[in-house]
């Protein structure tokens, strides 16, 4: 899903949030930062792979990567890999649950946007009838090795 999808979406729900639960303006704000500041690994992902910084770049990159996916049917397109997102995981979610739970409650508030994000992805991966592993990092590492890499 494009960022301004995920900052739309995160800023929908947390405002929903804010305006219904007492989660306060820090609970609202970290997770609508969390729901979008995920796709940070794939820009980490295009400096691990180009080593080049550009941010601009790399927007460009990703579309690019979008438009060469978009050439073969869509039912070849499930069969190709092409990047891993460490943040795109459920094992965050989980780790983030487990930091709110010994430490302090803002962490529930991080595992909440990330969830947010995984779900808005998954909604659009089924709807776009892609590959729905990218929501578990090992269910991603496990999968990717039957894949055709572009």
């Amino acid at each position: 899903m494009r960022p301004k999808y995920h900052v739309l979406i995160g800023f929908i729900i947390s405002l929903f949030l804010y305006l219904i639960f007492p989660i306060g303006v820090l609970g609202a704000s970290l997770i609508f930062l969390s729901s979008v500041l995920i796709d940070f690994d794939h820009y980490l992902y295009y400096i691990f792979k180009t080593k080049n910084f550009n941010l601009k770049k790399s927007h460009s990159w990703y579309l690019e990567k979008e438009k060469e996916l978009k050439k073969y049917p869509k039912k070849e397109r499930n069969k190709i890999y092409y990047a891993s997102y460490i943040f795109h995981g459920l094992e965050w979610i989980l780790v983030f649950i487990l930091l709110g739970y010994f430490l302090r409650d803002i962490f529930y508030f991080i595992a909440a946007g990330m969830f947010l994000h995984l779900f808005t992805d998954l909604i659009e991966n089924i709807f776009n009838k892609k590959r729905i592993f990218k929501i578990s990092i090992i269910a991603d590492l496990i999968e990717r090795k039957k894949l055709k890499k572009m």
